[in-house]
């Protein structure tokens, strides 16, 4: 027993009439009295009771019909749900992201997103650059929102913002009020900086920026989290 064999017999039942059930079936009503009698045989029993001018359902017909209906309607569904789930449009998301990004960039991000799949569960993960590397890399995570340099060439990278390094100075400091500052005029300032560890790329590449205008720079204050430097500002 096969679907099309549901399916035909349905619009048989429904039309209880060969030949207009053929025209919707687009085939030729020959094939599709074949079809219904390859189904009764194997099943068993008479589907249909046919008379040169009707045809009519049987007792198992009837009940056969409805069940005939509901297969074909869960094939259904169970198609579109396929669909659905392949487009990505239900199932569960796991976000990485670090924590600066959920100053704006993550809820914009978020919004949009639940707007177009609304029946997918998102989950939120608050990770340091490396943190989100190894995760995507063990598959704990499906997306990450991190900060670049990075060197992962297995990784499909997309850049979804570019910002500017800025200078975050007291009201006071003698370069506060300058528009533009260049790093060598900072040589001799102390930095609130992220570790190695958590920084990552970003880290490095300060450095590196800083080593090329002539200066190491010296590290006050090293925050473990980016979203910690607010608070260690007033200290320097």
């Amino acid at each position: 027993m096969e679907l099309r064999h549901l399916r035909y017999f349905v619009v048989v039942a429904e039309e209880l009439h060969f030949g207009r059930a053929a025209t919707r079936l687009s085939i030729v009503q020959p094939s599709l009295s074949q079809q219904i009698r390859q189904l009764e045989d194997e099943l068993g029993f008479p589907l249909l009771r046919r008379t040169k001018r009707s045809v009519e359902l049987t007792d198992a017909g009837k009940v056969f019909l409805t069940e005939a209906q509901d297969v074909l309607a869960r094939v259904r569904n169970a198609k579109h749900a396929a669909q659905r789930a392949y487009r990505g449009e239900v199932g569960r998301l796991v976000i990485g992201y670090i924590s600066s990004s959920a100053f704006d960039l993550l809820p914009i991000m978020l919004s949009t997103y639940r707007e177009r799949f609304p029946h997918v569960e998102v989950a939120l993960r608050e990770m340091t650059t490396q943190e989100q590397m190894r995760a995507l890399e063990e598959n704990q995570i499906q997306i990450g929102l991190l900060r670049l340099p990075i060197s992962a060439p297995w990784l499909d990278i997309e850049v979804i913002r570019r910002e500017p390094i800025v200078c975050v100075l007291p009201e006071g400091h003698p370069l506060a009020h300058q528009e533009r500052i260049v790093l060598p005029q900072l040589a001799s300032e102390p930095f609130v900086l992220q570790s190695r560890q958590l920084g990552g790329g970003y880290h490095t590449q300060l450095m590196k920026l800083c080593i090329s205008a002539g200066f190491t720079p010296t590290s006050f204050r090293k925050s473990p989290r980016p979203m910690q430097l607010s608070a260690l500002l007033p200290l320097v």
